[in-house]
């Protein structure tokens, strides 16, 4: 690979370089903590929506994970449900999975999720939301073959990979398309270390991951056209990495029948959805409802059509890189209107090893440079999927108790909102949270927080059950209130209510009467408990 050489024949740099791989890594960390909740851990990762509650598992419903209201969630909100069932014998999975034919084809994923847990639900849970950050870390690791700390272009190159969007994509939603990315990557060192057979087997293991992994095969491909014995154990090793994937497709037809959607929607006619994908893109730019979405999504669209055209238009078969990209580029122009779609879209992560070839096959130097950067334009969308899910409270306990008590909203909230530093819901007048104490003995809640009305000046009202624990009026200056409350074991609800009636607030279709923000629960051991 041209990659490959980047660094030959030049000393490690200790210095700045080094620095900046750290800090990446350092940053990345930091960022998936903002996930982590103490009553649901890391489970915001997996984007669970509050619209497939009653379709959902047993299995999930009774392990604790956090929900996204108002929201049918996301793909991972299946894989995890196949996590903690990897051998499909719920039969209450033909009716919580749409097309479980179809989506479970991507087992390998939640076979390791159910092995890294023990096959305990609430590790297996916790293994499927984090398990794209240990392969987004090992890939970190593996990438430094191919573009080690001895320059900034190669910084820049493992940046490009590292911070695409396709793969903060897949790690913000718990998808396949990441540990794919990692077990293609593994392939394609294998077979420069000579290792041909380890390559296929890496291969095998992407296809069950995610089918399009073995797709990188055609690299692996002869090179000269009349290698006729070459072509043929070529061959025999592709149907042997297809294999694994073929004799579990068989399982699940045998389990659930014909599947009622095959992905063949997901492909048009040639550069079809691609170009619908740019007129969606272009007239957006006019539309201001979205003002950094749409710019984000056309730089990310912009890159990914850079890397196709590098690789049609400088025709290199014999890299290896090279057939890899161009590869995923056939693919690229055959996507439909479902991975195109949205601000700005899953087709990022579905030509992840495109990405990762790009940066690999881009020649040295400052003449690629503008190229090598064009290419990579879609590190400018990945922002968007580190932003946690915003509460418009916060829970903190020591370690001992962080587990024990569990939060839950109810009556008359509207949806989270965040904006100048400080995070809300809006109440239609009467709302509260219900705390759900597990300890077995009685804690400490301590609560503060800030209160304002909609219009209107009006007293507000907090209770813990039926006994008041605040009581204040709500005028144009925001009301703090402040707290304390005995939890015994077992439940308290917080009430939350006013004296006045709720009013819509200009033309938003809503009626309000105050809002909360920025609330602070703090648990503590009760005073003499045991």
């Amino acid at each position: 690979m041209s990659a490959a050489a980047g660094g030959a024949g030049r000393p490690p740099l200790i210095g700045s370089v080094r620095a900046a791989y750290l800090a990446c890594v350092v940053v990345f960390g930091w960022a998936v903590t903002q996930f982590y909740f103490p009553a649901t851990g890391f489970t915001s990762l997996i984007e669970i929506g509050d619209a497939i509650n009653e379709r959902q598992t047993d299995a999930l419903r009774q392990t604790p994970h956090y929900v996204y209201e108002q929201s049918t969630g996301y793909d991972s909100a299946y894989y995890v449900q196949f996590s903690l069932d990897p051998l499909l014998r719920d039969p209450k999975l033909g009716e919580a999975i749409d097309n479980p034919q179809y989506r479970a084809r991507r087992i390998l994923f939640s076979w390791t999720a159910w092995l890294a847990g023990l096959g305990r639900p609430a590790w297996i849970v916790q293994a499927h939301a984090l398990l794209n950050v240990v392969c987004w870390l090992a890939l970190a690791g593996l990438l430094l073959r191919w573009f080690p700390a001895t320059g900034w272009e190669n910084f820049f190159r493992w940046f490009g990979v590292m911070f695409s969007h396709g793969l903060c994509m897949s790690v913000r939603d718990s998808l396949t398309d990441g540990p794919s990315l990692l077990l293609v990557a593994l392939a394609l060192a294998a077979w420069e270390d000579g290792r041909k057979g380890r390559g296929f087997v890496f291969l095998a293991l992407a296809g069950l991951t995610r089918e399009t992994g073995l797709l990188a095969a055609t690299a692996f491909a002869p090179t000269d056209p009349r290698d006729r014995a070459g072509w043929k154990n070529w061959l025999l090793a592709c149907a042997g990495a297809a294999l694994p994937l073929l004799a579990w497709v068989i399982y699940l037809r045998w389990k659930f029948g014909l599947p009622t959607e095959t992905g063949l929607n997901n492909f048009t006619l040639p550069l079809a959805g691609l170009a619908e994908k740019w007129g969606a893109t272009v007239a957006s730019l006019g539309d201001r409802s979205h003002s950094p979405s749409r710019w984000v999504t056309l730089a990310a669209t912009a890159g990914l059509t850079v890397q196709a055209v590098f690789f049609f238009l400088r025709w290199r078969p014999r890299e290896l890189s090279w057939r890899v990209g161009a590869t995923f580029v056939g693919l690229m122009a055959t996507l439909a209107t479902p991975v195109w779609e949205g601000l700005p879209g899953a087709a990022g992560r579905a030509l992840l090893p495109m990405t990762l070839a790009f940066n690999l096959a881009v020649p040295r130097g400052r003449r690629w440079l503008a190229v090598l950067i064009a290419g990579n334009l879609t590190v400018a969308a990945a922002y968007k999927e580190f932003s946690p899910p915003t509460e418009f409270f916060t829970l903190r306990a020591p370690s001992e108790l962080a587990t024990a008590v569990a939060i839950e909203r109810t009556g008359d909230w509207y949806g989270p909102e965040d904006g100048g530093g400080i995070r809300w819901r809006w109440s239609a007048g009467h709302a509260g949270l219900r705390v759900q104490n597990n300890s077995g003995h009685a804690l400490t809640l301590l609560c503060s927080g800030h209160a304002a009305p909609a219009l209107d000046e009006r007293r507000l009202r907090i209770s813990a059950g039926e006994a008041m624990v605040w009581s204040g009026e709500l005028d144009v200056q925001p009301a703090e209130f402040q707290f304390g409350v005995v939890l015994p074991p077992g439940e308290t609800t917080l009430t939350f209510s006013t004296d006045k009636p709720a009013h819509p607030i200009g033309t938003d279709e809503r009626t309000m009467a105050f809002k909360i923000y920025n609330v602070d629960l703090v648990v503590k051991p009760a005073p003499g408990a045991r």
